[in-house]
């Protein structure tokens, strides 16, 4: 089956293999190009993550399909302070609950333009323990 799906690029393989071994898991987004893709991405949608940067993901690339159960947006303020100075600076990150689909491979990509989500053309792909 094959699906339109939002990428999340640059997922640590940890992060991968505790999705798949739990099922469910809550990440913290702050790479742009991450986050922007979280801004076109809603509850409900299927993702696909993988570990390969956003230039390397290729036709045949593998990762994890996800849904998203849940998104926030949230700030982050650091305070530096010394004798003589005052520094407050905020950043911004999303955080993302995911529950695992299962696994893809990616037939197609549409675009790594910047500023933009990555957007791809992803296959389910089952894999079945004959054991």
């Amino acid at each position: 089956m094959m699906m339109e799906c939002v990428a999340l690029t640059g997922i640590s393989r940890q992060v991968i293999r505790e999705l798949l071994a739990n099922g469910i898991r809550t990440l913290e987004i702050r790479s742009p190009n991450n986050f922007i893709a979280l801004l076109h991405s809603g509850p409900g949608d299927v993702i696909f993550l993988t570990e390969a940067s956003g230039p390397d993901v290729v036709n045949g690339t593998g990762g994890l399909l996800a849904r998203i159960r849940e998104i926030q947006m949230v700030t982050h303020k650091v305070v530096q302070a010394g004798a003589d100075f005052y520094e407050e600076r905020e950043a911004q990150a999303a955080r993302v609950q995911l529950a695992t689909v299962g696994h893809g491979r990616v037939r197609g990509a549409r675009g790594f333009k910047l500023g933009s989500p990555t957007v791809l053309e992803v296959d389910a792909v089952c894999y079945y323990d004959a054991g």
